[in-house]
């Protein structure tokens, strides 16, 4: 270990013993401050580009759930689904006439209309019978 420092102190000594030829020695030692500013703004750089990238991921990440959350829904909710889509489907109301193909715009229009009106009133009903079991 001493040797190396020996060897280093000799070299250093060399190095500033010897005056370098330039015209300008001032361009020189800005050059030298520039590269290593640079050198230092690699190493923020590359903090910069690992903490982007994180950032990335775990966006990504949360995305991923939201849609999940969004495009799946969960089993509980299904069942009550298939439930609803059972009692429409047995409800007499909810099949098309045979001749709808036929049918005219303003007959289908007049048909959907008292369609959506009955089922308002169904819904209304059954939020009434709820109500009332509740209180």
């Amino acid at each position: 270990m001493k040797h190396e420092d020996k060897d280093y102190e000799k070299w250093l000594s060399a190095v500033k013993s010897r005056q370098p030829v330039l015209e300008n020695p001032n361009e020189l030692t800005d050059l030298i401050l520039k590269r290593v500013s640079r050198i230092r703004s690699a190493k923020k750089q590359r903090k910069i580009l690992v903490g982007t990238w994180m950032s990335g991921v775990a966006a990504t990440l949360l995305l991923c759930l939201f849609i999940n959350e969004t495009v799946i829904a969960p089993s509980s909710y299904q069942v009550k689904e298939e439930k609803q889509c059972e009692y429409w489907q047995n409800n007499s109301y909810s099949s098309l006439p045979e001749n709808w193909e036929e049918m005219k715009a303003m007959e289908k229009g007049a048909f959907l209309s008292s369609y959506y009106a009955q089922l308002r009133q169904i819904k209304q009903e059954r939020i009434s019978d709820i109500l009332k079991k509740n209180r």
